[in-house]
């Protein structure tokens, strides 16, 4: 029956411990969850409130364009279209190089479009096409005009046009930006906690190689002085140096932890190496830049959260995951950093502050002994949860109950009786005291005035 109810014990622990857990990550996934369905449903509704509107625009556009008097005014009348060009040419060009000069006269028109449109400019047999300015609102446009109004990075290839959609942007960034906000310092809390356990195990290696190459250098010296040690003292003594050895390894071992903390250093070569990894990303993406070009960009989208310099073909996907992941997580590593400098930067903010005054920095200090004072607080109520397994509630007195308990017990030295005892005067006469000494002396004045007085009266 025992061992039945230890193993539903055992089954009972990684259950609890998977429950906390869940209880831990439900809050943050509650959040990241709410705010992408947030981000959807913004994008959703900024597509259907700009999508007509966007397509009057660019439909209107077009067809200033297929009426180009104004750009052709030698050949061209206003009411007339690109044909117009073609006839000029045909008048202009003889008739052997006419094509050459149409094709490179219709690929230059295309090329200035395309520059001005910042997208390409298609033509067919020298006529704009009707896809040749599609709407500017399509649905990853959307997604990413709701993300940027979210990560205050700006995103200017579309923008709302009506009244409604205007003020629904303004309600959406009031009610949306403070989730954003507390979605990236979360997101940036976790990543520090990450980096700096990493850092403690790295420091932890690197200590412990440490440790071994010293051992192996004074092992030998060690051993000396043991064996002279052994020979000069007993065998009594010998064991209690080898428990003040261990009690000191113990110590050692015991030692409190050196505060997290990550060196400057890190921290830029980590928003460093983010930065590569955009830029790297961004070439695959399609855009058209060097590696330093590419860098700067990314660069410039963390630091200065703008995504003016972000590609414009969005129908790569590269290019929808570039401006997702690294203007998300752009915010969040930006604030990682920024925790990390902080906590760094610190004690040299208080050092300027202080410059030319003595001080003492207790505060710092009293923390650590009170974090050591924790720590020995929970080693003992785990002691006592392993030796009392069914014990519900730990009380302050079991706390006192068990350190009495752990206290090495002292042996009782029962003092022996001497034989000999204090000294003891046989003739208290000889020894005159102080109240005596006070009477001899008034006696002795007594009987020195009476003669006086007897011969006073005689006369």
């Amino acid at each position: 029956m025992e061992e039945i109810e230890e193993n539903e014990e055992e089954n009972e622990e990684p259950t609890i411990t998977w429950q906390k857990r869940a209880k831990m990550a439900l809050p943050h996934a509650g959040l990241y969850m709410s705010l992408f369905v947030y981000l959807m449903v913004g994008a959703a509704v900024f597509h259907w409130l700009e999508y007509e509107a966007d397509e009057k625009i660019q439909n209107a556009k077009l067809e200033r364009i297929k009426h180009v008097g104004e750009l052709w005014p030698c050949y061209v009348a206003p009411e007339e279209d690109y044909r117009a060009i073609d006839a000029a040419l045909r008048e202009m060009a003889p008739k052997e190089s006419y094509e050459a000069h149409r094709r490179k006269i219709f690929e230059r028109v295309a090329e200035l479009s395309s520059l001005h449109e910042g997208r390409p400019f298609q033509l067919e047999d020298g006529m704009p096409s009707e896809e040749a300015l599609p709407p500017r609102w399509s649905r990853s446009s959307a997604f990413l005009y709701a993300l940027s109004i979210l990560t205050t990075t700006g995103y200017s290839y579309a923008v709302p046009v009506t009244p409604f959609g205007q003020f629904i942007a303004i309600v959406y960034g009031l009610l949306g930006i403070p989730i954003m906000v507390l979605a990236a310092v979360d997101i940036g809390r976790f990543l520090s906690h990450i980096v700096l356990e990493l850092y403690a195990k790295y420091q932890e290696m690197l200590s412990s190689l440490n440790c071994r190459r010293k051992l192996t250098t004074k092992t030998a010296t060690v051993l000396r002085a043991k064996k002279q040690w052994i020979k000069s003292s007993s065998v009594e003594e010998h064991d209690e140096g080898e428990a003040h050895e261990d009690e000191e390894e113990g110590s050692e071992k015991q030692k409190p932890p050196n505060a997290k903390r990550l060196p400057l250093s890190i921290n830029a070569g980590i928003l460093l190496v983010f930065c590569m990894m955009g830029g790297v990303t961004y070439i695959a993406a399609g855009g058209k830049a060097t590696f330093l070009e590419a860098f700067f960009v990314t660069f410039n989208l963390v630091a200065n959260l703008t995504m003016s310099e972000m590609p414009s073909d969005l129908n790569h996907v590269l290019t929808l995951i570039y401006i997702f992941v690294f203007v998300t997580f752009g915010v969040a590593v930006l604030s990682m950093c920024a925790e990390l400098a902080a906590l760094e930067l610190k004690d040299i903010f208080l050092k300027i502050h202080y410059f030319g005054r003595k001080i003492k920095f207790k505060r710092k200090h009293k923390k650590e002994q009170i974090e050591v004072e924790v720590k020995e607080l929970l080693k003992i109520i785990e002691e006592i949860r392993r030796r009392y397994p069914d014990k519900e509630r730990i009380t302050s007195q079991d706390i006192l109950r068990y350190m009495n308990e752990a206290k090495p017990v002292e042996p009782v030295v029962v003092a022996e009786r001497r034989d000999t005892i204090a000294f003891m005067p046989q003739t208290m006469e000889m020894l005159k005291f102080a109240d005596e000494m006070d009477l001899e002396d008034r006696s002795a004045s007594r009987l020195e005035e009476i003669p006086l007085i007897d011969k006073n009266v005689s006369k």
